[in-house]
């Protein structure tokens, strides 16, 4: 079966299996263990809003399937993967490790698809990681959904997406371009639209369940979040996502929240 874009979802450092590593304090109030192994809700909704055009979403979630068995190979995986494009999330910064090692073992498979990062940290540091041989675009901003359709389409067409707003990226020449981040909706009605139910007709289409699932013992414990806005009123010194930082790193001045219909549906 084939498929247009791959979201792949790695554990806080690559190789945890094999180090000795002193991790630290995990909140009691998020299922997921110190290799982080839930991915952001946003991969649901880029898929689900990407399979509206046309195109054909997979999401892997890495972590997940190297915490429940220790022989999973996962170099192994990533090479019988076949897309025309990667995309990996560096949202959560704890990820810095994971994501990076991830996208150097895609690109020594597949060299000639294109390597997409986005989420947070990404939207920050995009810089940083436009540096990194093996990226090749960077979206940032909270809501990625419309400009990284606009970027399937580019790529798919092979034209420079000079014009995809929110994007951080690479020229032929290897010089970095930064394209306006002007995409910062206020209305979210054309996102998380029935993006649960996709991930159903995903495990199903896939038959792949273990890669679907956002944390290692979500079977026995299933639980997942309701969102209700994207942007924050709040300023905890400690949050990514607190009011100034989403004024400051992703330009949005104020909450945009969903319908009261929305949030049920979910």
């Amino acid at each position: 079966m084939s498929t247009d874009l791959i979201l792949l979802h790695a554990p806080s450092v690559y190789d945890f299996r094999r180090k000795t590593i002193l991790y630290g304090p995990v909140s009691d109030l998020i299922p997921p263990s110190y290799v982080f192994e839930m991915y952001p809700i946003g991969f649901t909704s880029i898929a689900e809003y990407l399979e509206r055009y046309g195109y054909r979403v997979r999401i892997v979630n890495l972590a997940v399937r190297m915490l429940r068995d220790r022989k999973f190979d996962a170099e192994t995986l990533i090479r019988r993967l076949k897309a025309a494009v990667f995309g990996i999330d560096l949202h959560w910064l704890v990820h810095c490790h994971g994501s990076i090692e991830v996208a150097k073992i895609v690109k020594k498979w597949h060299p000639e698809a294109k390597m997409v990062f986005g989420g947070f940290s990404s939207s920050y540091f995009y810089q940083e990681l436009l540096a990194y041989p093996e990226v090749d675009y960077v979206l940032r901003g909270d809501s990625t959904e419309e400009p990284f359709r606009q970027l399937m389409d580019c790529i798919m067409s092979n034209t420079e997406p000079g014009a995809v707003p929110n994007l951080a990226w690479k020229d032929n020449r290897g010089k970095m371009q930064v394209n306006p981040m002007s995409h910062v909706p206020t209305d979210l009605a054309e996102v998380m639209v029935k993006h649960y139910s996709h991930v159903v007709r995903s495990v199903i289409r896939y038959r792949d369940l273990v890669s679907y699932m956002p944390a290692r013992n979500w079977l026995s414990y299933p639980i997942t979040a309701i969102l209700t806005c994207r942007g924050c009123t709040e300023n905890c010194i400690i949050c990514g996502g607190s009011a100034t930082a989403f004024k400051e790193c992703y330009n949005r001045n104020q909450p945009a929240f969903r319908s009261a219909e929305a949030v049920v549906r979910d």
